[in-house]
């Protein structure tokens, strides 16, 4: 109820003689959210306010609590700055360091919230340029699934769910042998994309299902993108191959 009623307090479209005041207000609220509504990054904020108290710097920051502490915060800010810089290589190695030393890393809580989605973002970006698909998929569906749950300001959101999709429907099913296209096909379904993206990657299921031998499946995964998608493009042939009689595309 508290985050509802400042959200509406502080809203810029309420706030429109100081609108940029008001969109960082609306931030740090939404980030506040974000912090309380999830138990590890509320632990350590705790954790960080208790160790700032104890040293006598309250007002330092939690990011310069931990800097103090092990220089994590400061080597996640190093990556945000060198990818920024363009210096993606660099950017990766630290943020790889930081994975093998810290089980279960997480840039967030040591960049705030906009900055760690700059972040995990842009190191996405570097991961696919690299032909890291994997590492890439991982870090854009991060980003993916934290704007999608709860309140969002919708940094990325847009953006990266489109980078999803073309990696899925793209990339992915040149690059990756049919087995292991399947296990990712099937991740995706359970991402909650939209119906007509969750077609298009069916129909891609469909085909991978069909190369590896698995006909029944392969037929009730493209029937199911049709349901989803009705009059989707390019089915043709493999219904064709399937066996399955589909409505021609109206011109």
């Amino acid at each position: 109820r508290a985050f509802r009623r400042l959200l509406k307090k502080f809203h810029p479209d309420r706030n429109r003689g100081n609108a940029a005041w008001a969109e960082q207000r609306t931030r740090e609220i939404v980030e506040a959210y974000h912090v309380l509504s999830d138990e590890r990054r509320r632990r350590f904020h705790d954790e960080q306010l208790r160790l700032q108290q104890r040293l006598g710097h309250g007002d330092s920051g939690v990011a310069a609590g931990s800097y103090r502490r092990d220089g994590v915060a400061a080597k996640c800010r190093f990556i945000l700055e060198s990818l920024l810089n363009g210096n993606g290589a660099e950017a990766v190695k630290v943020y790889e360091e930081l994975c093998e030393r810290h089980e279960n890393f997480d840039l967030y809580p040591y960049l705030s919230l906009k900055d760690h989605l700059d972040c995990k973002f842009l190191l996405g970006e570097q991961y696919e340029q690299q032909g890291n698909l994997e590492r890439a998929l991982e870090l854009y569906e991060e980003v993916y699934r934290e704007e999608l749950e709860g309140p969002r300001l919708r940094y990325f959101f847009d953006e990266v769910q489109e980078r999803i999709v073309a990696i899925y429907c793209q990339q992915l099913p040149r690059k990756f042998a049919p087995r292991r296209a399947i296990a990712w096909f099937r991740h995706a379904l359970e991402l909650g994309l939209p119906l007509r993206d969750q077609a298009e990657i069916r129909k891609r299921l469909a085909e991978m299902l069909l190369k590896v031998g698995e006909t029944d499946a392969a037929r009730r995964q493209l029937r199911k993108a049709l349901e989803e998608r009705p009059g989707l493009k390019g089915v043709q042939r493999l219904a064709s191959r399937l066996g399955m009689s589909v409505p021609s595309p109206q011109a």
